[in-house]
């Protein structure tokens, strides 16, 4: 007997359920299945190249692109491969050597990449070129830690959170995208392993903290550091060169607070921290955008209002809109046309049928 469950089975397909059986044929746990979960990973397919009269496979050096006519042709005959993606293997010539991707685009991008194109499950078709993408936006978040560092905070996060109430709507949008990147982050890499969903909500966060134009402010420099500590586990050696930086900056100082590690000045390592705790009271949307139809159709939008309206104060305020007076007013009366039917979408449509 194994005593207890070991936590996962990982691998490919057959890997993975032949560990599984030959665990519980062999006594298992004492209390059931020798795993919690099962992760099966996906395929590894790679771009093949075939002749199409005969069917062999071709090595990548038979074939080059045609510069008058920009198509890939077989060398020896000018003719158009036939391209597929399959299983790699030796047989196929669709392999791709590791140490060269390494070589030409970074550890810390070919993992980013490998992560980002399937969930470890599905299967993965391997695009060589498309790993500059992973590069640039490391590049972006070098550049954004850098920028950030001219404009150290002078009052700590910590500090800062006693004042919310004052803070302004920037600030509170800047908490409020920092927690739902880290409530996305976190139930991607514990719950589902879908490191994919993880880095998406990673780029969206920088994307975000692109745009934010208050980088004195506690809440950027507590999203910044987030970002970092998030990042590192894909790309630890740019998540330890960019917390460096905004340790050596002052930055951590900023951000002692419940979600980041207290004392986070005197972190050598990014990866002596805590990761981020997500703070529920900051993932309600303080103010949103309504989209006002009028008898199915677009007419205005309602702006920054407040989020979790009543459908009564909306269909108020719609009628109070400069464009209502032409889509809710009769034109020879000037009075406001009886509402049949109401369709209210929280926080995003309200449809009114007059």
């Amino acid at each position: 007997s194994f005593g207890s469950q070991a936590v996962e089975s990982l691998g490919a397909v057959s890997e993975a359920v032949k560990d599984a059986i030959k665990k519980r044929e062999s006594g298992g746990a004492s209390n059931g299945e020798p795993f919690k979960r099962l992760l099966t990973q996906g395929m590894v397919h790679g771009l093949t190249y075939k002749d199409p009269s005969t069917g062999r496979f071709l090595k990548p050096d038979e074939v080059a692109m045609d510069k008058d006519s920009g198509e890939l042709r077989i060398k020896l005959t000018n003719e158009m491969p036939a391209k597929s993606y399959e299983k790699m293997s030796k047989s196929k010539y669709n392999g791709v050597d590791p140490n060269e991707t390494v070589d030409k685009f970074g550890a810390d991008a070919t993992r980013l990449h490998m992560l980002y194109l399937a969930p470890p499950q599905d299967t993965l078709e391997w695009d060589t070129q498309s790993i500059v993408g992973m590069q640039r936006w490391i590049n972006r978040v070098g550049r954004l830690v850098d920028s950030a560092c001219e404009a150290v905070p002078t009052q700590s996060f910590e500090h800062a959170l006693d004042s919310r109430m004052q803070w302004s709507k920037e600030a509170k949008e800047t908490f409020r995208q920092t927690n739902v990147a880290i409530q996305r982050a976190t139930e991607s890499l514990v719950g589902s392993f879908a490191f994919n969903t993880a880095i998406a909500a990673l780029i969206e966060l920088s994307n975000y903290l692109g745009s934010v134009s208050d980088r004195k402010h506690p809440t950027f420099a507590y999203g910044l550091t987030c970002l970092i500590k998030m990042l590192s586990p894909m790309a630890p050696s740019v998540g330890e060169e960019l917390w460096e930086i905004v340790r050596e900056s002052g930055y951590l100082q900023a951000t002692s607070g419940n979600a980041v590690a207290q004392n986070a000045a005197n972190i050598a390592s990014v990866f002596a921290g805590r990761w981020p705790k997500v703070d529920e009271t900051a993932l309600k949307q303080q103010s949103v955008t309504i989209v006002v139809q009028v008898n199915g159709k677009v007419r205005f939008r309602l702006e920054d209002v407040e989020a979790d309206q009543s459908q009564k104060d909306l269909i108020q305020a719609a009628s109070e809109h400069a464009q209502a007076k032409k889509w809710l007013f009769d034109s020879n009366s000037g009075k406001q046309m009886a509402i049949r039917k109401v369709i209210h979408v929280p926080n995003k449509i309200l449809n009114i049928i007059v």
